[in-house]
């Protein structure tokens, strides 16, 4: 294992607590990590019992998110924890493979209680979930920090243009074909260590947006942030995506999870507390660009 991946982190959970799951979900993915979420990762026509199998089996840590109504309840999430832990049983002794994540304060099922879990519902349950998943990278000798996204030689690094700023009260900058032109330009770009993207990005026409103001807190984007983006049209939009978007009839733009339902298209926001926008088919949606990395700013 190297550190041209990042962490590959499975969601065990019920779907009574799909609201919960989705708020980890989207913090787990704004500190990039490789998250498998089977609303997110699953296609129609795929058998979904065998992908969640192979998910199981080809992630580097499941986490197991439990609360009163899932552990007392019959379903799927029970035999996701059976298989789970037979994946576990196979892992050398000491690794940080299964961590259980109470939602809520609950009993821990007897079968998981030796792995030492982590209350998510705490403030500072997130952070030891974090820690837990640092120390996984460290034993697999992956390196996903923002501290290294900065390469250190020539041949390491990748250089996006810097097109401008997103805020939700302004329009995105208009995408011209020929952007990749400028990415020479030291004042106007950034340096990304190739190591770093993802194996089906290399770089070719990615662009960067700073994030100005706290408009788009609910997608876990600061002020000061990085998005690194690639063109995108609703077109090639696929279930699932984070794209940047214009919404004409409200003015604004909007960083959100893309899903096309049979007569409208819905928004969903990063924060499960706030409702999706719904759009219909014949309105306006203008579609600028794929999310593919956030870099935090890093306050010192």
């Amino acid at each position: 294992m190297n550190g041209n991946q990042r962490l590959r982190v499975f969601l065990c959970h019920s779907k009574d607590d799909k609201l919960k799951i989705r708020k980890l979900y989207n913090r787990l993915i704004a500190d990039n990590f490789d998250v498998w979420l089977d609303e997110v990762k699953l296609m129609p026509g795929q058998d979904w019992d065998l992908e969640i199998k192979k998910a199981v089996r080809n992630s580097d840590t499941v986490v197991v998110c439990i609360s009163s109504s899932s552990i007392t309840k019959e379903g799927y999430i029970q035999k996701e924890i059976r298989f789970a832990l037979d994946v576990a049983d196979e892992k050398p002794e000491g690794t940080i493979f299964l961590i259980p994540a109470r939602l809520e304060v609950c009993n821990v099922p007897d079968r998981i209680s030796r792995f030492q879990w982590v209350n998510l519902f705490e403030k500072s349950g997130y952070s030891k979930l974090k820690e837990s998943l640092d120390l996984r990278m460290d034993d697999l000798n992956i390196r996903f920090n923002s501290k290294e996204v900065s390469p250190n030689d020539f041949e390491d690094k990748v250089r996006i243009p810097v097109l401008g700023v997103i805020d939700s009260r302004l329009p995105l900058p208009e995408i011209k074909p020929s952007f990749e032109t400028d990415y020479y330009k030291d004042e106007e770009s950034i340096e990304i260590a190739r190591s770093l993207m993802l194996i089906q990005e290399n770089g070719t026409k990615l662009f960067a947006l700073e994030v100005r103001g706290n408009g788009l807190a609910e997608a876990m984007i600061y002020e000061g942030d990085m998005v690194v983006m690639k063109p995108y049209t609703l077109k090639n939009t696929r279930n699932g995506d984070m794209v940047a978007i214009w919404l004409p009839r409200m003015h604004e733009t909007s960083l959100k999870f893309y899903f096309k339902e049979k007569d409208k298209h819905r928004l969903q926001p990063a924060n499960p507390e706030m409702k999706p926008i719904y759009v219909s088919l014949d309105e306006p949606l203008d579609v600028k660009g794929k999310v593919v990395m956030i870099i935090r700013k890093v306050q010192s």
